[in-house]
């Protein structure tokens, strides 16, 4: 069951940014960390999802891949800053996401509903929790996707 839901999300991630982004993606690694970890995060941003899945992903990425994301999540606009712009096109691409992975779960039987998405910078992520983490490999450098949830998810 846990490597059925991460994988939604693992899927969702590499089909957005093929979509959006025009961009392919390679998963490089999935661990599983059952007691947490520590991870750099220049950006990252976080949703949470409730529903028939409790949890919450993650995707960590460097401020060099969150400006590229924004600029072609924006059609092409030139990023040469973080603001409020960059902010807002990698919550837009993180809720894409989200809504492709929660599409998918509720294919699988469970139904979830996904919070709004916050964008943090300058922090590293770290949780007690136990977590899957996921790493990407693409033109525009790396991406990391943390995934953690309540395992206690029934599929209908």
């Amino acid at each position: 069951m846990d490597s059925q839901i991460v994988n939604q999300f693992v899927r969702a991630t590499s089909s957005v940014f093929g979509q959006v982004n025009n961009v392919s993606m390679l998963k490089t690694d999935l661990t599983y960390f059952p007691d947490g970890c520590s991870l750099p995060a220049p950006v990252s941003v976080g949703l949470g999802v409730a529903g028939g899945f409790k949890g919450q992903f993650f995707i960590l990425m460097d401020e060099a891949v969150a400006f590229k994301a924004a600029s072609v999540t924006l059609g092409g606009k030139s990023i040469t800053a973080y603001d409020r712009l960059v902010e807002s096109a990698i919550g837009e691409l993180s809720n894409m996401i989200a809504g492709e992975a929660s599409k998918r779960l509720l294919e699988m039987g469970l139904d979830c509903e996904i919070t709004v998405p916050a964008v943090t910078r300058g922090k590293e992520y770290s949780t007690a929790s136990a977590c899957f983490v996921g790493k990407f490999e693409f033109d525009w450098g790396e991406l990391k996707l943390v995934v953690k949830f309540d395992s206690r998810a029934q599929i209908k």
